[in-house]
């Protein structure tokens, strides 16, 4: 009796632990691994993630969401499942973190890389990396940032004493006071490449010149037209789960005519702190609000996933634990 007894105990403590843990990672939080760099300086490859959601309020399956303490704010980092991948369920596709740049109804402008929503600009945080260019007289350039500044994200440009590193200001900053470094300035991208969000003659747009793009509200109109509906199609066929048909310049929603359409949910507009390694909201689009999982709250720990020749002591990052994400 007593054994029996002791197993039922054991088979209750189980199931409860079972349960507990099941409503932490459903209602209140869970870690989200990072082996992308596009949000250096912020979140880099190795790192363990907290997921708060509690802030935006909890997903239930892909049904409803329960009321948050708080709503997405401009510039906080969202963890969100990737929109593209159409034929899964939204909570089985692939996890994504990404600053949030753009609320519903927010107009976005990257001019010269600098970031406008309206006529203002948004706020530079110290951690975000561009992409600059170094002409110095050594071909040895590469190595000593690596080894003395611990920059990984340098290539070599089109000559040997002329390299593209992923920096900081401040890192840019340091760089030009190297010896041998006689200049240090942004790779402003000028040509417009063909795998960027929208589509189209009318959108010659690239990483640091974008927009202005209006970010889709909860119950805002617009007009629809051949040369808008690259902006629109994804939101009206896959998101909000419309038949959508063209016929010699004419648009069909669910078979009938219109020349209007309202948004059913709320949109943002994501981008990696690693600006010019990072795809984002400027190659895919808006992210709908049914696909938010939560808050990036901080850093668990960090195992950084190369070298893989070293141990897993040795690729540990104590200097990250439990730190912020601002």
């Amino acid at each position: 009796m007593k054994q029996k007894s002791l197993i039922r105990e054991l088979f209750s403590v189980i199931l409860w632990t079972f349960v507990i843990v099941l409503i932490l990672i459903n209602f209140v939080g869970s870690f989200s691994y990072t082996d992308s760099a596009s949000m250096g300086g912020t979140v880099d490859p190795g790192d363990f993630v907290w997921v708060n959601k509690l802030a935006y309020g909890p997903r239930f399956m892909n049904y409803f969401r329960l009321p948050g303490y708080s709503h997405i704010k401009r510039n906080d980092v969202v963890v969100f499942n990737y929109p593209l991948e159409f034929d899964l369920p939204v909570n089985k596709k692939r996890n994504y973190m990404k600053r949030c740049i753009g609320l519903p109804g927010d107009t976005v402008k990257i001019f010269d890389r600098d970031v406008f929503i309206g006529k203002k600009a948004l706020e530079d945080y110290p951690d975000f990396h561009y992409s600059y260019t170094i002409k110095a007289t050594t071909d040895t350039l590469e190595k000593y940032v690596n080894r003395a500044m611990h920059i990984t994200e340098t290539e070599v440009g089109t000559s040997t004493k002329e390299y593209i590193f992923m920096l900081s200001k401040a890192e840019a900053d340091s760089v030009r006071k190297i010896p041998g470094v006689t200049s240090v300035n942004p790779s402003i991208t000028i040509d417009s490449p063909t795998n960027m969000f929208p589509t189209g003659s009318n959108y010659r747009w690239n990483d640091d010149n974008y927009g202005p793009i209006v970010v889709p509200k909860k119950g805002t109109t617009v007009h629809l037209s051949t040369d808008s509906l690259s902006i629109y199609d994804k939101i009206i066929k896959f998101y909000e789960h419309h038949k959508l048909e063209t016929k010699h310049d004419s648009i069909f929603i669910d078979g009938t005519y219109t020349t209007h359409y309202t948004f059913k949910m709320d949109y943002y507009f994501m981008m990696g702190d690693n600006r010019d390694n990072s795809i984002d909201s400027r190659r895919w689009g808006f992210v709908p609000e049914d696909h938010i999982i939560g808050k990036a709250s901080f850093v668990f720990c960090s195992v950084a996933p190369l070298p893989r020749e070293k141990s897993f002591f040795q690729r540990w990052n104590g200097k990250r634990f439990f730190k912020s994400i601002q």
